[in-house]
């Protein structure tokens, strides 16, 4: 009997396949088992592309279409202080004409390491690693493959990424069920050609955690979870818990996921502490959980994302599903919540084929909505798992392999105005035409457009969802962050000073002056629209242009120092001059 991790386009499934032709005797006779390893970075890097690169807006979806929930919706944010850049995708890894899935990340240092397996009867996995130290150019550096073994979910523990998933019959010696946890040494964050591992009870181990005395992995099924010594790859200890799915450590405790019996909260030792009811995933296969505070944040399927109170195991709120009315052909059976990840106080959520859900904590431990994202417009693929670290957002999406999200901060420190500004309190429905000298200190958003004829700050935050942005007399001054939804158009003087971002394209002008202190990103994912320089672009910081950059004759970009970048990732045309420094383009 052959239980495994299937991966379909839209959705993560537990499914059984029938593979009893094997002879019992090849247990104790393994076969040749090494890991291939590929290095060779021109064949890797054809499967990692910029096509797609650009912002991914975050649609506020909750008025316009939402799976049912039982529970408690949340309060949608009008003013996010971040943004989600698409930087990069990798395809899935072939093998003998067997195309591999996408089912899991751990982030260590400046590796990205993701899992892989094999949907159907044949047992297949892989890792990729992910060279993350240039979070606009990720570069995937090797590949490991293991035949016959396929893996479910991985971890880093020091020197060693651990392995959790499922062997085929014959493979490894001494193994009593197909369940087995791999220790894969590291030498220098890379994998080597050979490994320990442990043979676990059930069809499949589902998922692996560590602390500093152990590692913890869980099998599904009939399965358990069992305490492993570091060093020798003992069991330690084993508890037997049905339908287990995902395991944490936190707070000197072990939290494991049934499908059926909820949370358990064990010790170190794996002594019974209490149960978090959660809502049951019987036939589900890719849960996990996350924590914020005294927060235990759990992936409940169709029901959504549940928030639990650590302490005394009661629930705290129900998220529904936001689902874009664009989607609405996906099956509904493919919208579930696969996974939860945190990140400080934002939360990410991989809704299958609803894509991600974008949340955040405040201060006082409210819990806002800040959008939701699907991936359908690009491979119609399906978010399996999502895991946040740092300014990254990794996504896997099974057929799609995996997508590399760029945190984009959209509220930088306080910033500095050149003298104390009353607050807005004009329509912010119409286009607003700045016909004399005005100064605001506020957090607006505008629904149309904005027209700049004479001197204007402002100082906080300024969304413009309008088509357009025109600086036609006077001098704009920004100071905080900005963000556009369409584009701007700069005739005079426009000096940021913050952060901004651009859905649409910008255009300098002959006579514009465009100066950046800080950062600023454009494009949005899968345009490749055109953005100008005529007249002069002063950069402080970074800008990137995921669209294409055309600088004419009369054009000029000027860095203010060596640290200071200009990236484009579409085509680049340049007619006209580039001081102190060079441009990136990315390929």
């Amino acid at each position: 009997m052959k239980m495994k991790f299937y991966l379909p386009l839209l959705a993560l499934t537990l499914t059984a396949f029938i593979s009893c032709n094997k002879n019992k005797d090849d247990i104790d006779n393994p076969k040749n088992q090494s890991v291939v390893i590929d290095n060779n970075s021109s064949q890797l890097n054809a499967r990692l592309d910029h096509q797609n690169a650009g912002l991914l807006p975050l649609a506020n979806l909750m008025a316009t279409g939402k799976r049912a929930a039982n529970n408690a919706t949340v309060t949608a944010t009008q003013n996010p202080d971040f943004s989600l850049a698409l930087v990069a995708q990798v395809a899935p890894p072939d093998y003998e004409g067997n195309k591999l899935r996408a089912t899991h990340v751990a982030v260590s240092g400046n590796y990205a390491y993701v899992s892989y397996n094999t949907e159907g009867d044949r047992y297949l996995g892989g890792v990729d690693v992910i060279d993350i130290a240039d979070i606009n150019n990720p570069r995937l550096i090797v590949n490991a493959k293991l035949p016959n073994i396929d893996i479910s979910s991985l971890a880093v523990d020091g020197n060693n990424l651990l392995l959790a998933g499922a062997a085929d019959e014959g493979v490894l010696a001494n193994m009593k069920s197909p369940a087995v946890l791999i220790v894969l040494p590291l030498q220098n964050g890379l994998p080597t050609d050979a490994y320990r591992y442990t043979g676990l009870p059930s069809y499949v181990a589902t998922d692996v955690a560590v602390n500093s005395e152990s590692h913890y992995a869980v099998s599904g099924n009939s399965g358990s979870v069992s305490k492993i010594n570091k060093s020798s790859g003992a069991i330690e200890k084993s508890v037997d818990i049905a339908d287990l799915l995902s395991v944490r450590t936190y707070q000197n405790q072990v939290y494991v996921l049934s499908g059926t019996q909820g949370i358990k909260v064990v010790s170190n030792n794996l002594d019974p502490v209490k149960t978090i009811n959660v809502s049951q995933n019987p036939t589900s296969a890719k849960r996990t959980i996350d924590f914020y505070n005294n927060y235990l944040l759990a992936s409940e399927g169709a029901q959504g994302l549940g928030i639990y109170n650590i302490n005394t195991g009661a629930l705290d709120k129900r998220v529904s599903i936001p689902v874009s009315p664009d989607d609405s052909s996906i099956d509904p059976e493919d919208i579930v919540t696969n996974a939860v990840s945190t990140n400080d106080k934002r939360v990410f959520v991989a809704n299958g084929g609803a894509g991600i859900a974008a949340y955040q904590f405040d201060t006082q431990n409210n819990f806002s909505y800040i959008g939701s994202a699907s991936f359908n417009a690009i491979d119609a693929s399906s978010s399996n798992f999502v895991i946040s670290r740092d300014n990254y957002v990794f996504v896997a999406t099974g057929k799609g392999g995996l997508k590399i999200l760029k945190l984009i901060e959209l509220k930088p420190t306080t910033p500095t105005c050149n003298g104390t500004y009353p607050a807005f309190t004009g329509s912010t429905q119409g286009d607003l035409n700045v016909n004399s000298e005005a100064s605001y200190s506020d957090t607006k958003t505008f629904a149309s457009n904005v027209n700049i004829n004479r001197n204007f700050n402002w100082c906080g935050t300024l969304n413009i969802n309008g088509n357009s942005v025109n600086i036609n007399n006077g001098v704009f001054n920004m100071y905080g962050s900005i963000a556009l939804k369409q584009n701007i158009n700069i005739n005079t003087t426009m000096n940021l000073v913050g952060s901004g971002v651009i859905g649409g394209t910008f255009t300098v002008n002959g006579n514009g002056v465009f100066s950046i202190m800080g950062s600023l990103s454009q494009g949005t994912v899968g345009s490749k629209a055109t953005s100008f320089i005529n007249g002069k672009m002063i950069i402080d910081g970074e800008v990137v242009v995921y669209g294409n950059l055309t600088i004419n004759g009369s054009g000029k970009v000027e860095f203010a120092n060596n640290k200071s970048k200009l990236i484009v990732y579409g085509s680049l045309t340049n007619w006209g001059s580039v001081s102190n420094g060079t441009i990136t383009q990315v390929k």
